[in-house]
């Protein structure tokens, strides 16, 4: 066969760019594997791989042979005799014998001439390393298994780099297990937020805030043909304007991604981009459904299956198989992300995404409906309603996200959906809400839970003007509704402190609410449960939180039932049984871990147990475990956007850290607790403002504490309430230091008799001890050793510590006194180990010198310190996949290292102990 030249220029290392990003941390792993077989750098186009690898032949320090391929390189004696010139560059004689063997008339490369080639390479006094660039373009199957026999019986002198869009056809998995393959991948190559900077401010001179980078970096996914190109379209424009605007639709990156990615693919696969770029987030059932019209299993359609271009059914083939189609895409690298770790869900790079809908927009806007219909409906059985939602407002389907928000509002929210769900209603237009009255009521829920009480009556009020159409035909749906508009409003004044009309609101909810609404009944017993707690009467709240499990559990409602069980912990509480409290917690906690194990999403409700056991275990002393539940239950707060539970999780975290002696931490984390409270109502505010007050007092601040006590409306002679107890405490407390002793017994006593009444021993129990305080205080310490004396009978058995030793020497000489006079001995001694313990710890200077930041076990890598940035939003670990674009596993593991390494238990943790060792700075 006649031979053609052979092209030099296939065979020159491209040189370094000038604008090049250095990327040591990749060198390193490619340099480290230098000593194993292969290499392989696996990745969709535009991620830089021929780019790093000319940096690595450049710096590496070891000899280079690089062979640029293409698709005319798919004949196996010009691949060989292009093998072999790159080779001879570095050592002439290598493989001359087999170049003229190929050469010869009718020759065929074989294992035979490969096994010479071999021998020559392991007569080579030095290591090569043989970069073959663009492998994808290689089709052949005959010079695939020829590099699979180069890699296996590679001589210790070689070793293989192979770049490639997609994965070579070898034994990968086999090479693998023996640990003689080095893989980089598409996560590997994403530039990093800091590499994003220095590339757009030092390589191309853009001088763009951090801002700006940071959602160019989000948007492009660390892609860095994206980086390039919007680069390139920012000259000479606002940078602003151009990033609030950049899209997988901009002009360069459209026609990047057109000619370099869609184009080349085959008609079956291109179709299936397009038909499924409108979903978020891709499994194969899915796409099946918006395919296919199949929602449950291909049997079972009823609809008649679409193809773009044609209206006869299609031929179903292993081809157009959804689940294989996307096991190949991932393979391919072509811009696919799988978001798990066994091949069930994936999603599209955003760019990507970006770029298939604007060619479904032109080239099949019609069909666009229709796509969005099927996935709305696969999703509702699926029970993914917020996805479900999203399909149907786009598809102009309301009368379906009416029925989708009546019959599962409260189930989507409970299972940590409700940012999503009230983003997806904040969207719709006031006259869609207006005619339907579920749809109001569906948005006013997301509304309460997540403290916008200001907006829900325009909502409710919506509601109601629809009733009187209602006629008798539809009167039991109006009483449903109007039970529901009841229960909202209950809970509306609840939050603002108005324990009467919460009372007659929820009381009529439960008369207007049908017996089958297992779901509202069951939230208003335990609403109705929460107002008699705060109205004194725990006897009667303790009956219907009983009554709020009970419906709960017969609706075998996980969430339900766990958010009935932390309120009645509360209420156990507050009558002083920590153990109870402790032991309903542990229920709610169980229940709630049982509901994951079974496939379900984290309860949030469940931050309230994780609330009320860290203030159990703060008044046990176990300071640690305090903060860390405290942490647990801010978190979920935090993502759930549920300002309630994230002001009392950051009070109670407040007292603990108030309790370890950090004051300013305590002071920070109850700042947060008064911001979110007052978001909600002034009486949620003025609670917190007294905790606040407290704090300012146990750290001998009286001037704070009095101002607040002059501002706070209160005063000692006020007929008591108990709704305002704590704040009345704390009131009591300011008597106390400002030497007003005489009115602090007075309202103490009063409020002594109210708690007692009201069977709240845990409050009790600490107005005893701050009657003592305040007999001491005045010389009478006869009557505070009996308030003490009541104090500690009562508190004895259920092992209350900080209630006592909180309030410092004070209670240290009483205690001295019980003890002399045989009040409570043991009990009184084991207080007194404990503020004599407190009091040496304080006294004992730190172990590392102020401004002295411990090191950590081992460095983060740069993935971990991307994760650990990340730690500090809100982000889910599922949301941080999507951004990082790697599984949820991956991010898992990232985050267990990032613990492991920084010595550290919960996110909240490793977020302070990263500004302390400041590497969040």
């Amino acid at each position: 066969m006649q031979q053609h030249p052979l092209l030099q220029t296939k065979l020159h290392i491209p040189p370094v760019r000038p604008e090049l990003v250095s990327r040591p941390r990749l060198i390193e792993r490619l340099e480290a594997g230098l000593d194993r077989k292969l290499t392989l750098i696996s990745a969709p186009a535009g991620f830089g791989k021929t780019t790093l690898l000319s940096e690595c032949a450049a710096r590496c320090g070891t000899s280079v042979s690089w062979l640029s391929l293409d698709e005319r390189d798919n004949e196996a004696i010009s691949f060989w005799m292009y093998v072999i010139s790159a080779l001879q560059i570095l050592h002439d004689g290598v493989g001359a014998i087999v170049l003229e063997a190929l050469r010869m008339p009718h020759a065929h490369p074989n294992e035979i001439l490969l096994g010479q080639l071999i021998n020559q390479i392991a007569g080579v006094p030095e290591p090569i390393a043989l970069i073959l660039d663009d492998l994808h373009v290689i089709t052949n199957p005959h010079i695939h298994e020829q590099l699979s026999f180069l890699v296996e019986h590679a001589p210790a002198q070689m070793h293989l780099v192979v770049s490639s869009r997609a994965d070579p056809p070898w034994p990968l998995a086999r090479w693998r297990a023996r640990g003689q393959i080095v893989e980089i991948r598409t996560d590997d190559l994403r530039f990093t937020p800091a590499e994003t900077a220095t590339f757009f401010n030092e390589a191309m001179g853009l001088d763009l805030s951090p801002e700006d980078v940071a959602a160019l970096d989000a948007r492009t996914e660390g892609w860095i043909a994206g980086l390039q190109l919007a680069a390139l379209s920012m000259q000479g424009q606002d940078a602003a304007s151009f990033v609030r605007a950049f899209s997988g639709s901009h002009r360069y990156i459209l026609d990047y991604l057109v000619e370099e990615v869609l184009d080349r693919q085959p008609a079956g696969i291109r179709e299936f981009l397009l038909q499924t770029s409108i979903l978020e987030r891709l499994t194969a059932s899915l796409c099946d459904a918006v395919r296919f019209g199949i929602t449950e299993s291909p049997s079972s359609s009823s609809e008649p299956a679409v193809r773009f271009g044609t209206t006869e059914p299609p031929t179903r083939s292993r081809g157009e198989d959804s689940q294989a189609i996307l096991e190949e895409l991932e393979r391919a690298n072509l811009f696919v992300v799988p978001l798990d770790d066994v091949r069930r869900w994936y999603r599209y790079h955003r760019l990507f995404a970006d770029l298939l809908r604007s060619r479904l927009v032109r080239e099949h806007d019609e069909r666009i409906t229709m796509l969005h219909h099927r996935a709305s409906t696969w999703c509702e059985r699926q029970g993914l309603i917020s996805e479900a939602v999203r399909h149907a407002l786009i598809a102009g389907d309301i009368d379906g996200v009416e029925r989708m928000a009546t019959q599962n509002a409260l189930a989507t929210m409970d299972h940590g959906e409700l940012t999503t769900l009230m983003g997806l209603l904040d969207a719709l237009p006031d006259e869609a809400m207006s005619c339907r009255p579920w749809l109001c009521i569906a948005h006013a829920w997301t509304l309460v839970f997540s403290g916008r009480l200001e907006a829900i009556e325009l909502r409710l009020r919506s509601a109601e003007t629809t009733l009187d159409a209602f006629g008798d035909a539809r009167r039991a749906e109006g009483r449903h509704i109007a039970g529901h508009i009841a229960a909202i409003r209950g809970y509306v004044a609840t939050l603002r402190g108005d324990m009467s009309r919460a009372a007659e609101l929820t009381y009529e909810a439960l008369e207007e609410l049908p017996q089958e609404d297992l779901a509202v009944r069951g939230l208003a017993a335990g609403l109705l449960g929460s107002v008699l707690r705060w109205s004194g009467d725990l006897a009667a709240a303790a009956q219907a939180l009983d009554r709020s499990i009970s419906i709960a559990q017969a609706a075998a409602d996980s969430h339900k039932t766990v958010e009935a069980l932390c309120s009645l912990a509360a209420v156990q509480l507050a009558r002083g049984q920590l153990h109870e409290t402790v032991a309903t917690c542990g229920d709610a906690l169980l229940l709630a871990g049982e509901h994951v194990k079974r496939g379900g999403r984290r309860l949030p409700i469940v931050a309230t147990g994780y609330n009320l056991m860290s203030h159990v275990l703060c008044e046990w002393n176990d300071l640690d475990d305090a903060l860390r539940h405290a942490r647990e239950g801010i978190e979920l707060s935090e993502h759930w956007g549920w300002q309630e539970g994230f002001a009392l999780g950051y009070w109670r975290r407040a007292r603990a850290l108030q309790a370890i002696g950090d004051a300013g931490g305590a002071h920070e984390a109850v700042q947060k607790a008064r911001q979110a409270a007052s978001s909600l109502s002034p009486w949620f505010g003025a609670l917190m403002a007294a905790h606040q007050a407290r704090l300012w007092l146990a750290e001998g601040h009286l001037a704070p504490a009095s101002h607040w006590a002059q501002d706070s409306g209160l005063n000692a002679n006020d007929e008591l309430n108990y709704q305002h107890v704590e704040r009345y405490s704390v009131l009591a407390r300011v008597l106390i230091a400002q030497g007003r002793t005489d009115e602090a017994s007075r309202l103490l006593a009063r409020l002594v008799e109210m708690t007692e009444a009201a069977g709240a021993m845990s409050h009790t129990i600490e107005m005893l001890v701050l009657q003592a305080l305040a007999f001491h205080a005045r010389g009478k310490d006869g009557q505070a050793l009996a308030a003490l004396d009541r104090a500690l009978t009562s508190a004895e058995s259920e092992g209350y510590v900080r209630t006592f030793i909180d309030e410092g020497p004070q209670m240290g000489q009483l205690l001295r006194r019980a003890v002399v006079q045989g009040i409570s001995v043991d009990y009184a001694r084991r207080l007194l180990a404990a503020l004599e313990e407190e009091a040496t710890v304080a006294a004992t200077p730190p172990a590392i010198s102020e401004g002295t930041r411990p090191p950590l076990v081992e460095p983060l890598s740069p993935r971990e310190t991307e994760v650990l940035r990340l730690l500090t939003t809100h982000l889910s670990h599922a949301e941080m996949a999507e951004e990082l674009v790697v599984s949820v596993n991956t991010v898992r593991s990232h985050v267990k290292s990032v613990y492991g390494k920084m010595d550290v238990h919960s996110r909240m943790e490793a977020v302070e102990r990263a500004r302390e060792l400041g590497l969040l700075d």
